[in-house]
């Protein structure tokens, strides 16, 4: 079943198609015309579109060349509402990005189908969405199982090191032939050789860390009761002492049965790979919202960090792609693996935008009424 979103000037068209489409399980908000559609799209992006061609003010076309300029709202599928005389106008409608149309008067079994395939359609490329994120995720084992080696054989190499220097330290000690000086220099040469290692073992744990991740995409679920104001009272704790401002907000109170911990961890991910790409200058800010409607919770994810910082979304979601300049120690994981929880994990979807100078993260998951 799917949000489905009608746009018709006449009351009773709006009646119609709702009835029809209730009658089929599908969920249906309504719109006298194309400015209130797209408030409504604003707040809450449906699945699918039904508007008629002609309208007052705004017209279909016009409301589908919006929708298809806007990349948030460009997937989504518009179907025209017409009258068989209106041919030139079904062909300019197409042209502009529609993907189908109905006519006037209505036969149910009609919209029904074109319904259907349309919903197909998405349920396909949701699925083709799932396989290339799990073929990002086996690069990602496969990276991280490579990347891990060098640091490891690095700390490896640095710990022996010291080892073999603070053994023969030790020799000479007991030989009571240290040199001061000589004895001062090795300490340092192994100072040095614990620094490296520990630098290394740093970027390794960040590593097994994201691996752990991972593996939380083929755990199955485990919907329990969450208030959606202790799970931002959780978020925002959990980065009270660090070096970002998290403020979470929730429209009222609202309960729904759903993973939280799992949610909270695409959320620790989100604003872990913020901080990491945080502002050159001034303190970092993350702005949540929470909100559940029509049986989904919606996330925003606002950060005033670099944003994509010239990568496109797709190289985002890339295993070690980042943005990040210099020896850092960022593993460039972070947005593959928020992506892969929610869409494989959670079956959600997301959508990622600059947004004033920083980055958006746009997340609906599916939850049930307690």
């Amino acid at each position: 079943m799917a949000d489905i979103l009608v746009v018709d000037d006449v009351a009773e068209n709006l009646h119609m198609l709702q009835l029809i489409l209730r009658q089929q399980g599908h969920t249906v908000l309504a719109a006298i015309n194309a400015e209130i559609a797209l408030n409504i799209i604003k707040r809450k992006p449906p699945e699918l579109v039904i508007t008629d061609i002609k309208m007052p003010g705004t017209s279909g076309i016009e409301l589908c060349k919006i929708l298809k300029t806007e990349k948030h709202t460009s997937h989504i599928p518009v179907i025209f509402v017409s009258v068989h005389s209106d041919t030139d106008w079904i062909v300019e409608a197409l042209h502009a990005g529609g993907n189908d149309y109905i006519t006037k008067p209505f036969i149910p079994a009609e919209i029904l189908a074109r319904v259907d395939t349309q919903i197909k359609l998405l349920d396909a490329q949701k699925s083709a969405v799932k396989q290339q994120l799990s073929q990002v995720m086996n690069e990602m084992v496969i990276g991280v199982a490579h990347e891990i080696n060098t640091p490891l054989g690095t700390a490896i190499t640095a710990v022996s090191h010291c080892s073999d220097t603070v053994h023969k330290l030790m020799l000479d000690l007991q030989a009571n032939r240290a040199d001061p000086e000589v004895f001062a220099d090795k300490l340092a040469q192994c100072d040095t050789s614990l620094a490296l290692s520990q630098k290394n073992l740093t970027r390794v744990a960040k590593f097994v860390s994201m691996v752990k991740q991972i593996a939380r995409v083929e755990c199955p679920v485990s919907p329990t009761r969450v208030s959606l104001v202790d799970l931002a009272n959780k978020v925002h704790s959990a980065w009270s002492d660090k070096p970002v401002n998290v403020h979470v907000d929730v429209n009222e109170e609202q309960v729904a049965l759903f993973d939280g911990g799992l949610v909270a961890s695409v959320l620790d991910t989100l604003i872990a790979n913020s901080l990491s790409h945080g502002r050159q200058e001034g303190a970092l800010q993350v702005n949540i919202v929470f909100s559940i409607e029509n049986g989904l919770l919606g996330i925003s994810c606002l950060d005033n960090g670099l944003g994509l910082d010239g990568i496109s979304e797709e190289d985002m979601l890339k295993p070690f792609v980042t943005t990040k300049r210099g020896n850092t120690g960022h593993v460039g994981l972070s947005a593959s693996v928020a992506a892969n929880l929610i869409v494989n994990a959670l079956d959600g979807t997301y959508s990622v935008r600059n947004h004033q100078d920083g980055l958006e993260w746009q997340i609906s998951l599916p939850v049930d009424a307690v």
